[in-house]
C-alpha cells in the first residue's frame, strides 16, 4: 500500500523545469565544446535513438536558472550504456563546471533507481545550459534519458522516497518468497515453487536495475551491470510465464502451449546471453533480437488465459485482477524496448508497481488455491480414514473385528480385564428361527454391549457368538459383568425369544503377544467354567484357579 500511494502521489522532484534536449554527432578528434560553437548542428526535433551509436555531444537547454549556496542544484538523468560522458556546466557569465565518468566510475553517480545524479557546482551566476558530451553510446533509448534538474534538497527527497519504494519492495519480496517456499514445502505443489522461482527473479533483477548492485560493487562497470540486467529480466519473465502455466496446469493441458512456452523461454534466454557476451558488438540488432523474444514469449500467455476463462478455470477473474498489471507492465516495456514509448523512471521500475499490486491479490489467490487443495486432500484423507474404519469393523455388529482389535489391544501398558462372552445355545437359536433371525440376535447382543461396556474400553466380535470386551483395570468394576449379563436378557430379540450369555473374566498386561495369548486362554477357561456351571452367569480366572 505505501508503494502505491508512492506511485500514485508521482516523485519528489515533479516541478516544472522545462528541457529541451538537442544532439550533434561528433567527428572523429572532435568535443562537446567544439561542435557547440555550430549550433545548426544540432538537431531538437529527431528521436535521439534514431541517430545510432557513437559519440555525440547534447545540448540542455531550459530557461537561466539560478539557486542558492545552500540549496544547490543537482541533474538527474537516467542510466545508458556507453563508455563515459563529460558533463559541461555552463553559465551566464560564461564560465563552466566539468564533470566526468566512465563506465567504470559510474558508480561514483549513480544512485538508487538507476539514476545519475551530477551536482551542480554553485555560481551566483545562472546555469544557462547543460553540455554533455557521450562517448560509445549505444543510443538504444536515447542519448541522455529523462533530464531533470532540481535542488538538492528535492533531490534528497527523491532519494527517501526511492529508498523506502525499495525496502518496501524488499521487505514484501522476502516475505513473498519464504512464505511461498514454505508453502511448497509442505504442499509440493509446482506452482508454488514456480512463483518462488519468479520472485526470487524478481528480486535479483531489481538489486541490478535499480543500481543497488552497482552501490554494492563500486568498481563493477555500469555496461556490465546492464549486461547482467538483461539476463535476469528474460528470467524473470520466463518464470513469470512458467507460473502462469502451472498455476493453471490443471485446466489447459495443451502440448502446443507448453512446447511453444519452453521454445521462446529457450529462445529469450539464448538472447539475453548473446547480448551479455557479445555486446557492444552489433548492440542495436542485439537489442532488438532480445525484445522480440521477449515479446514472443509473451504471445503465448495470451491463449493459455483465453483457455483457462473458456474453461471456467477456478480462481480466474482473481488471477486476471491480481496480474492484470504485471502483464500490462510487461507489454509497456516490451514497447519501450521497440521505442515506442518514451523514457520514464517509474516505467523503468515498473516492476515495484507491477508487485505491489500483484502481491496484495496473489496473497488471496494462493490462499485461495491452497484451500481448494487442501480440501480435496480432506477429503481424500477422510475416504481414506472411512475406508480403514471400515476394515476395522465387524458389518454385521458394528463392533471392532479380532484383527483390529488385537491390533488396537497389544501394547498396552496398564492392567486390563478382559470379558470373555458367547451367546447360550446359540445353534439352537439358528436351527429354530434360521440364520437371518441368528444375525439380527447377533446384533442385538452386540447392541447390548457396546450400550454397557465402560468409555475407553474395546468391544469386539471375535467370531460367530464369541465376543469380548477389553476394559481398563481402574474402571472394571465388580459389576461389569452383571450389568452385560442383564441388558442381554431384557434385550429386545426376534420372536420374542429369551437369549443369555455366559462370560470368562481374566485380568493382566497386554503389552505383548504372549500376554494377550495367556489373557485369552485364563478368559476362554472361566467362559468354559460358567458355561459348565449353568450358564447365563459370569466366572473369574482367579475363582476358577481357586475351585481348581
Amino acid at each position: 500500500m505505501l508503494v502505491l500511494a508512492l506511485f500514485a502521489g508521482g516523485p519528489a522532484f515533479a516541478l516544472e523545469r522545462p528541457i529541451q534536449s538537442c544532439a550533434a554527432r561528433l567527428l572523429p578528434g572532435e568535443n562537446a565544446l567544439q561542435a557547440s560553437a555550430n549550433s545548426a548542428r544540432f538537431d531538437c526535433s529527431t528521436r535521439q535513438n534514431d541517430l545510432g551509436p557513437g559519440d555525440f555531444a547534447v545540448r540542455l537547454r531550459f530557461d537561466p536558472v539560478t539557486a542558492s549556496a545552500d540549496d544547490p542544484l543537482v541533474l538527474h538523468t537516467g542510466s545508458v550504456w556507453q563508455d563515459g560522458e563529460t558533463v559541461h556546466m555552463l553559465y551566464a557569465d560564461g564560465s563552466e563546471a566539468k564533470l566526468e565518468l566512465t563506465s567504470q566510475t559510474t558508480s561514483r553517480f549513480l544512485t538508487l533507481g538507476a539514476i545519475l545524479e551530477f551536482p551542480v557546482p554553485y555560481r551566483q551566476a545562472a546555469l544557462s545550459s547543460i553540455l554533455i558530451e557521450t562517448k560509445g553510446s549505444a543510443n538504444l533509448r536515447g542519448l541522455v534519458i529523462g533530464p531533470h534538474l532540481m535542488t538538492r534538497s528535492e533531490a534528497a527527497r527523491s532519494g527517501v522516497m526511492f529508498v523506502s519504494i525499495y525496502s518496501a519492495f524488499a521487505g514484501l519480496a522476502v516475505a513473498l518468497l519464504i512464505y511461498n517456499l514454505s508453502l511448497w514445502r509442505a504442499l509440493r505443489h509446482r506452482f508454488q515453487l514456480h512463483y518462488s522461482m519468479m520472485v526470487a527473479a524478481l528480486i535479483g533483477y531489481t538489486f541490478t536495475s535499480s543500481g543497488a548492485l552497482l552501490l554494492a560493487l563500486p568498481t563493477m562497470a555500469n555496461n556490465d551491470r546492464l549486461r547482467v540486467n538483461y539476463i535476469l529480466l528474460a528470467f524473470c519473465a520466463l518464470t513469470g510465464v512458467r507460473f502462469v502455466r502451472t498455476f493453471f496446469e490443471r485446466e489447459v493441458r495443451e502440448d502446443w502451449l507448453r512446447n511453444a512456452i519452453m521454445i521462446t523461454g529457450i529462445a529469450v534466454m539464448l538472447s539475453a546471453l548473446a547480448f551479455a557476451a557479445l555486446a557492444p558488438w552489433h548492440i542495436g540488432i542485439l537489442d532488438r533480437i532480445y525484445f522480440l523474444m521477449m515479446s514472443a514469449l509473451l504471445v503465448p500467455i495470451f491463449p493459455l488465459l483465453a483457455l483457462a476463462g473458456y474453461r471456467r478455470a477456478r480462481h480466474f477473474p482473481l488471477f486476471m485482477l491480481a496480474w492484470s498489471t504485471p502483464l500490462i507492465i510487461a507489454v509497456l516495456r516490451a514497447a519501450y524496448g521497440f521505442n515506442l514509448v518514451s523514457y520514464s523512471v517509474w516505467l523503468d521500475n515498473g516492476n515495484l508497481l507491477a508487485m505491489a499490486i500483484e502481491a496484495m491479490f496473489s496473497a488471496l489467490l494462493v490462499t485461495a488455491r491452497v484451500r481448494e487443495i487442501t480440501q480435496q486432500r480432506d477429503h481424500a484423507l477422510a475416504g481414506e480414514q472411512s475406508a480403514r474404519e471400515l476394515a476395522a469393523i465387524d458389518p454385521l455388529t458394528g463392533l471392532l473385528n479380532r484383527r483390529s482389535f488385537i491390533d488396537q489391544a497389544i501394547g498396552l501398558r496398564s492392567r486390563q480385564t478382559l470379558l470373555l462372552i458367547d451367546i447360550d445355545h446359540f445353534k439352537v437359536v439358528n436351527d429354530r428361527l434360521g440364520h437371518e433371525a441368528g444375525d439380527r440376535v447377533l446384533a442385538a447382543v452386540a447392541a447390548a454391549i457396546d450400550e454397557c461396556r465402560p468409555p475407553r474400553s474395546l468391544a469386539v466380535r471375535l467370531g460367530g457368538e464369541e465376543f469380548g470386551v477389553l476394559i481398563p483395570r481402574a474402571l472394571a468394576d465388580k459389576k461389569c459383568a452383571e450389568r452385560l449379563l442383564d441388558a442381554v436378557r431384557s434385550a429386545a430379540m426376534p420372536q420374542g425369544v429369551t437369549v443369555t450369555v455366559s462370560i470368562g473374566m481374566s485380568e493382566g498386561q497386554v503389552s505383548s503377544e504372549d500376554d494377550w495369548k495367556r489373557l485369552y486362554r485364563l478368559a476362554d477357561a472361566a467362559l468354559y467354567r460358567a458355561k459348565s456351571d449353568g450358564r447365563d452367569r459370569a466366572c473369574k480366572a482367579t475363582d476358577f484357579r481357586h475351585a481348581a
